[in-house]
């Protein structure tokens, strides 16, 4: 059966639908090329606002129902398949394991919050009133955000700035922790830590064929080179997957060797290392891996309490490090000698020394500062002799 004609309106004419209402027919010829649409327009006066819409643009016109089934097509989510693709955007770009599992974690509660809700319509409003639900952490919400809606706007070309509300947002200025609290360990804490942690055994079921001992000579490792050199636990991370470069010193004083990284800024942070740190360093990599963060804490927790010591958090170690180096550390120089750089800036005629590290400083090995801290367990491996002749032993990063 035909369409049933029912009369005209100024576009085009009109007839009656399933439900008897009056359908909305465009007919118009536009430079010799004839139109006909059919609209979604509930009454004549919204017939001639689309009318007005298309004849601004008849190319690009489009009904309300098509611009909305457009826009659906289009929608940008914060969605699972989203979210892993980032992080592996972010692991190809040298981000840690560790810390792209921290960005999914806040990632995922984002993605809670607007669920199924295109990302392009979400307003600051929006984004402050989520972020009023969570007590915790809002700058490492907020950072999140703002990084994953970056790596849509950049990489993925899904929204614009115009669309991106995070944009907006600010990310809150970190206040210095020691001004909330006191931070860091004194050495003799830390010397008491070392002797405390040991091993346990354990069975698996209270099966006896499965009995072993726990493995906390990693742990010791890693409180080594964290209290030795004020290392980032990330960079002690890479250190164990054989990531940067490990070169023995040729002369080997109390300088063992130095521990080079390329950071993603591309500058390059060169550290000398002496024997004890330097075993610990080659126990890790012999290992694969640094010992996950949930074993370092269960170890610690067990040490700390038969040494009646107050928990001590390994992440606090780097500041317990800057302070004993500027109480009571020594500055070590290898074999060879050398100078400081702020002697050999005044030489060469530098207002700063900075000048002079940026342009000039290629030292090999750099000095060291020695800390008078004691870390000695009867469990620990002998320090073997550093040989001359060793090759490389880790590959470049």
């Amino acid at each position: 059966m035909g369409k049933e004609w029912i009369g005209k309106w100024k576009g085009g004419r009109m007839f009656a639908g399933k439900d008897g209402r009056p359908v909305y027919v465009l007919r118009k010829m536009i430079n010799g090329r004839t139109y006909t649409i059919h609209l979604d327009a509930r009454s004549e006066a919204e017939a001639e606002a689309e009318l007005a819409l298309f004849v601004r643009d008849p190319e690009g016109y489009r009904t309300r129902g098509e611009a909305q089934k457009i826009k659906n097509e289009s929608a940008v989510y914060m969605d699972a398949p989203a979210v892993a693709r980032y992080l592996e955007h972010m692991r190809s770009k040298g981000t840690t394991e560790r810390y792209a599992k921290n960005v999914g974690f806040y990632l995922a509660a984002w993605a809670d919050d607007f669920a199924g809700r295109d990302l392009r319509t979400v307003t600051l409003q929006d984004l402050l009133r989520e972020l009023k639900k969570h007590k915790t952490a809002r700058k490492n919400r907020i950072t999140a955000l703002k990084s994953f809606c970056a790596w849509l706007r950049e990489v993925e070309g899904a929204m614009t700035a115009g669309e991106d509300a995070s944009i907006s947002l600010k990310i809150p200025v970190a206040r210095p922790e020691k001004s909330v609290r006191e931070k860091g360990y004194s050495i003799e804490t830390i010397e008491r830590l070392y002797r405390a942690i040991s091993g346990w055994e354990f069975a698996n079921f209270n099966r006896e064929e499965t009995r072993r001992r726990t493995d906390v000579q990693c742990v010791r490792d890693v409180l080594c080179i964290h209290a030795k050199t004020g290392m980032h636990g990330t960079e002690i991370e890479r250190l164990a997957r054989r990531e940067g470069k490990v070169s023995l010193v040729e002369e080997p004083g109390e300088i063992a060797a130095t521990v080079t990284f390329i950071h993603k800024s591309g500058q390059v942070h060169r550290q000398s290392i002496d024997r004890q740190t330097l075993g610990a360093v080659h126990r890790l990599q012999a290992r694969g891996a640094a010992p996950v963060d949930s074993h370092i804490r269960r170890v610690v927790r067990r040490a700390c309490k038969a040494a009646r010591l107050p928990l001590v958090r390994f992440g606090e170690l780097r500041h317990s490090f800057v302070t004993w180096a500027s109480e009571c550390g020594q500055e070590v120089r290898p074999k060879s000698g050398g100078l400081p750089l702020a002697a050999v800036a005044a030489v060469v005629g530098h207002h700063s020394a900075h000048t002079t590290k940026r342009f000039y400083e290629n030292v090999k090995v750099p000095p060291m500062i020695k800390i008078p801290i004691n870390l000695e367990h009867p469990e620990d491996p002998a320090q073997l002799a550093v040989r001359r002749n060793s090759v490389r032993l880790v590959k470049s990063a």
